[in-house]
């Protein structure tokens, strides 16, 4: 593409240089600029407008390659003046010619052509050229003019190259060269160049950026420009960083290869440093890298920067590095980045830098490359860049002697992987039993890999490591103490069975772990943690320190992520769901955005397990399914069991019995049994076999769940209620007295966070009374319930309340309590609340009114108030009359205290039956 966009001096040049060569007077003319900026194009306009004007125009290219061969430029030049040349197979040879000799040559061929006409030579990238062709074109020029030769020479050089002859640069400097310089163009003229073959109207930013990625040359403003075209071809899915503004694609790489051409070798191997160093080259580094001296390698980094390829030291584009790296040959390319990577440690650059280096070269074995890839892992893994951290574990892996080393980043790699390789956390643990069995792994290595296996439910396997490390390893030692300690305490907590059944005793409180890092101490605490409120010891402070635990941090911290789990449950069992559900939703946020199917699966499970509790059974589905679905493909860990207990018991709440039934239609592993997921599973399935009316098999799941929980020391309603459970299962069976007996030892029982667990054993106990005690247990039952936030439990808490109502005859408390059980138990998707419980008492005769003193009383209350009255007659939670009104739950408070004073009543039974009906 020849243009002259944004060259007005040099247009009025190129005039009077035309003029000259009309006139016959000889002219000495030089296009300087750097590498792409459009000389060559502008001596071809030049040499175009002379034939036009009748002049004999002769050109040659002078190349890098060519610059040790003897007259290689000259002789280019009198092959096209004078084919009878000696110098073309008709004489001496050029390299064995003596320079005077062949200058003599030139100057006849030359005055002989201008006795016909103007003489026009054309030599391009002069800077190139052999020393000798340079003192036969200076012999030539010093005869230019009046009384000389009528001859025109021009030439173009690039003035970023240092010129090694003398003779050169006396003749490009002398007074009487037309010198025409060409520099980058500015953003003005690249949008004049854009617009010449664009028809659309030119965005100034668009423009701006294309100067940004081009520095304004004109020859890499050119390709862009073509591979735009090209682009608009071509679906936007198929374009790698098609949204990233000019696309480079095929001829820009073109266009930057020519470039680095053009440069010549020093060049374009200081290019190929830089784009092997990054960012943290700088020139003593090239200068060690290219083994050239250190004056060379300044002026190859201005001839870089000259073109448009370089900006402050660095490539303009990360393409251009791209397209710098493709141009290193495949023999050498190895080679190059092993010496990379070690001028790099030797300077102290950052680990990931050198990472990338020995990423490229393969396994290495210097000393130093070991801990360097470790730590590249380690920060690749913090920043969420897992391939990369995976990348570097692997050849870590591969650049390994040492059995004990080695086996460790093997566990580490493995823990890795299970975040993003579903399936493949099975196969990579298990290999890594043999060597924990031989000795070959470290025991605090070898106790974090027993703990994964647990997750993976491979108890047996996890059981024989543990007691590897017991029977070989000093657990005296304190990082073998501290393990052992987490390990302990998460069998305790999360696998039970496994702790019985090896006879091992419960774990005692975690002595003082000074000596340990910030993240085996917050292992520690979150599993002590969880543990005590599964012992039915947690309180206020347990909670808010696992919700504080989890503040900070993500999952790519390794300190935060073991805790993610016995946190999160911590809070659940603490009845802290609100704190619960923003935690899992912020870490699962962050697993979605990095694709970690593995903890996307084991979120969604806890989320799953946290709407249930909320009585959320449409969500709870959603969660739990979707956890099911992610790991579908593999054998179901300990927390695809609790996802799949969670499914069934929320199917079975909604009335999906059906699929309720398809949770259980495989049998269960024996190893889930030994697991806190087994009690979620056997709850699960009782609550199943009792909505199915069997009332016996869910009475074994039950007490099955309570033996177990009580063996283990678990026995606390707040991990699941199974005495509410099999209370209803003996209600059932019209066993009033065992289901009292059960319920009544719940309701013994203190714990923090048994709020909802205690609502559903005093729901329960009511049907063991009379209609007049059972009110009272029921009214008592719906406040806690209502306190706890379980709306599933609280609309079978209403329904009964409507049931009991209806029983003693009071109908319109009866269709009060009913439609509130209705309309919240839409709100569930709860369909198995009995329908017959929610049906309206038959609306009041017309003539009922009022007594007077009622309605003087209901209009003493303002409008505000009258709102708020008439939704609290029909049944609404004050968090609920809030979210209609648009108010807080401070004000609703306030205004029913006033209408309760105001209308003389005690509480939002009391209201006045007409306005509960008027609402309804």
């Amino acid at each position: 593409m020849i243009t002259l966009l944004g060259r007005g001096n040099a247009r009025t040049e190129i005039d009077l240089l035309l003029e000259r060569v009309g006139t016959g007077v000889g002219t000495l003319a030089v296009v300087n600029g750097p590498t792409g900026v459009g000389k060559s194009t502008m001596l071809q306009a030049l040499a175009g407008r002379c034939r036009t004007a009748g002049a004999a125009v002769y050109s040659t290219c002078a190349l890098p390659e060519e610059r040790d061969e003897p007259f290689s430029v000259i002789q280019q030049l009198l092959v096209q003046t004078n084919p009878e040349s000696p110098l073309n197979g008709h004489g001496p040879q050029s390299h064995t010619s003596p320079w005077p000799y062949v200058a003599q040559l030139a100057q006849s061929a030359v005055a002989a052509l201008t006795k016909r006409g103007p003489v026009i030579l054309v030599v391009d990238d002069i800077h190139h050229a052999d020393p000798l062709s340079i003192r036969c074109l200076r012999h030539l020029t010093a005869r230019i003019g009046p009384l000389a030769l009528p001859l025109s020479v021009f030439v173009s050089w690039d003035p970023t190259v240092e010129a090694t002859s003398p003779i050169l640069q006396e003749m490009l400097y002398e007074p009487r060269v037309t010198s025409i310089s060409l520099a980058p163009l500015n953003s003005d003229a690249v949008a004049q160049m854009i617009a010449e073959t664009n028809p659309d109207p030119i965005d100034t930013a668009l423009a701006s950026h294309y100067h940004e990625i081009t520095g304004g040359n004109p020859l890499l403003i050119s390709a862009l420009m073509e591979d735009s075209q090209a682009k608009s071809g071509t679906p936007e899915s198929e374009i790698p960083g098609s949204d990233c503004g000019p696309f480079a694609g095929d001829a820009f790489q073109r266009a930057v290869q020519i470039c680095l051409h053009r440069m010549g070798t020093l060049a374009r191997l200081v290019a190929q440093g830089v784009a092997l160093l990054g960012e943290n080259s700088d020139e003593y580094q090239l200068s060690e890298l290219c083994e050239a001296p250190l004056g060379l390698i300044r002026t190859a980094l201005r001839r870089l920067q000259a073109s448009g390829l370089l900006l402050g030291g660095a490539f303009r584009h990360p393409r251009v590095r791209e397209i710098v790296l493709g141009t290193i040959p495949s023999a050498t390319v190895i080679e190059m980045h092993h010496r990379a990577a070690r001028l790099l440690h030797a300077h102290g650059a950052p680990p990931e830098a050198i990472a990338f280096h020995l990423l490229a070269a393969g396994p290495v074995k210097d000393e130093w490359g070991l801990p360097v890839l470790r730590d590249a892992a380690r920060h690749a893994l913090a920043a969420g860049q897992m391939d990369l951290g995976i990348r570097c574990l692997k050849l870590a892996d591969a650049s390994c002697a040492e059995d004990t080393t080695r086996y460790e980043i093997k566990a580490q790699l493995a823990e890795i992987c299970a975040m993003v390789e579903l399936g493949g956390a099975v196969a990579r643990y298990q290999s890594l039993k043999t060597s924990i069995l031989t000795g070959l792994m470290a025991p605090d290595t070898a106790l974090p890999v027993a703990q994964a296996m647990l997750w993976n439910a491979q108890v047996h396997d996890a059981v024989e490591v543990i007691d590897s490390v017991v029977r070989h390893a000093d657990v005296d030692r304190p990082d073998v103490a501290v393990e052992m300690q987490v390990t302990e305490l998460q069998i305790a907590s999360s696998f039970p069975g496994v702790q019985r059944a090896a006879g091992r005793p419960a774990p005692v409180a975690p002595a003082p772990t000074g000596s340990a890092s910030p993240a085996v101490r917050a292992r520690l605490q979150a599993y002590q943690s969880l543990l005590s409120v599964l012992t039915g010891n947690g309180d206020a402070y347990i909670a808010a320190q696992a919700e504080q635990s989890l503040q900070t941090g993500s999952l790519f911290d390794a300190s935060v992520r073991a805790c993610v789990v016995p946190a999160v449950l911590t809070l659940v069992y603490s009845s802290s769901l609100d704190s619960a559900q923003r935690t899992a939703n912020r870490f699962l946020m962050g697993a979605t955005d990095s694709d970690l199917p593995g903890w996307t699966a084991v979120l969604r499970g806890l989320l799953g397990l946290i709407a249930l509790r909320r009585g959320e059974l449409d969500v709870a589905v959603e969660h739990s399914s979707a956890a099911l679905a992610q790991t579908a493909n593999r054998s179901p860990d300990t927390h695809g069991w609790l996802a799949l207990a969670t499914l069934a018991e929320a199917h079975t709440s909604i009335g999906n019995h059906e699929k309720a039934a398809q949770c259980f239609a495989t049998a269960a592993a024996p190893a889930l049994f030994q697991t806190r997921s087994g009690l979620h599973y056997l709850y699960a399935r009782g609550r199943h076999h009792l909505a199915g009316g069997r009332p016996y098999a869910a009475l074994a799941d039950f007490l099955t769940c309570g033996e177990q929980t009580q063996q283990w020391n678990m026995d606390t309603p707040v991990l699941v209620p199974w005495r509410v459970g099999a209370a209803e299962a003996w209600l059932s069976l019209n066993q009033n007295d065992k289901a009292a007996g059960l319920l009544e030892a719940q309701l013994a029982m203190r714990g923090y966070g048994s709020t909802r667990s205690r609502g559903m054993a005093l729901r329960a106990l009511a049907a063991t009374r009379d209609f007049k005690e059972r009110l009272t247990i029921l009214n008592k039952s719906m406040q806690l319930l209502q306190a706890s936030g379980d709306r599933y439990e609280l609309v079978r808490c209403l329904a009964d309340l409507s049931s009991a109502h209806r029983a003693i005859g009071d109908k319109d408390k009866a269709r009060t309590a009913g439609l509130r059980a209705r309309r919240m138990a839409k709100v569930c998707n709860a369909d198995t609340v009995p329908e017959a419980l929610m049906v309206a008492a038959p609306p009041l005769e017309p003539t009922t009114e009022w007594p007077a003193k009622s309605e003087h009383d209901f209009d003493k209350l303002s409008k505000s108030e009258q709102r708020v009255a008439t939704l609290a007659a029909r049944g609404l939670t004050n968090r609920e009359i809030a979210q209609e009104l648009f108010v807080t739950v401070s004000t609703v408070e306030q205004h029913l205290t006033r209408v309760y004073k105001k209308m003389k009543v005690r509480s939002r039974e009391d209201l006045p039956v007409r306005l509960r009906v008027t609402a309804a």
